[in-house]
């Protein structure tokens, strides 16, 4: 559906900018380049404040859908372009939303590395994002839109909603249990809804890097 709704709604400059600059990225990096492969379990999605279509959302927790269980995946390719602090990622999603309903996620971002000890790895990313959903106004009177998603009327799909977010964050932890394999969180913010899933992220390339250290002459002993 994002594919779809990207080739229709989005073939503005901006968006081909967007997508041009992460192309010539890519090909502008080392061919050895570190490279990774992630799948993850979506599972949860968080409302902090509660949810005005709570009575909507089957899969809840609460009665104000604070917390309500999904079902999706995410499959993500991340290549990075210098060592191993600074990478672009793609990442494709089809879940659930809370309605229980088909709904399709599209990112592409930069990353950067922000902590790393022998085990343990945190990322941030920022990048756009375009969510596309199918339209709740199949509730009929049980509905009433917030206007923060878009509408879109598709002969293939039929009616959807669509939020395209030109920043959007992730922060990802990654424990690292063997040479090429970690496992792998994402916590993405955001207003309505913050997400939360975990997989498997394996890396094709991976290389240790020494980091420079600021040299401290020891004082001598008289």
């Amino acid at each position: 559906m994002c594919l779809y709704l990207l080739s229709n709604q989005f073939s503005n400059k901006r968006m081909r900018f967007l997508v041009a600059i992460f192309v010539l990225l890519c090909l502008n990096s080392n061919g050895k380049a570190q490279e990774t492969l992630t799948i993850k379990y979506f599972g949860l999605a968080i409302h902090p404040f509660g949810d005005a279509t709570a009575h909507l959302q089957p899969l809840k927790l609460d009665k104000k859908a604070r917390f309500v269980l999904n079902t999706g995946l995410f499959i993500g390719y991340e290549k990075y372009l210098y060592e191993d602090l600074f990478s672009v990622k793609v990442i494709q999603g089809i879940t659930s939303d809370c309605s229980n309903g088909l709904a399709s996620v599209s990112h592409f971002g930069a990353r950067v590395l922000l902590m790393k000890t022998k085990k343990h790895r945190f990322h941030f990313g920022i990048g756009p994002t375009l969510i596309v959903r199918e339209s709740w106004n199949r509730f009929g009177d049980e509905y009433t839109s917030s206007g923060f998603f878009n509408e879109y009327d598709s002969k293939n799909f039929g009616e959807l909603q669509w939020k395209f977010i030109l920043y959007g964050f992730e922060i990802e932890y990654d424990y690292h249990f063997s040479d090429k394999n970690q496992l792998s969180f994402s916590f993405t913010p955001g207003i309505p809804a913050t997400t939360i899933s975990v997989g498997w992220k394996h890396w094709f390339h991976l290389k240790e890097f020494d980091r420079q250290k600021i040299f401290v002459p020891r004082k001598n002993k008289n």
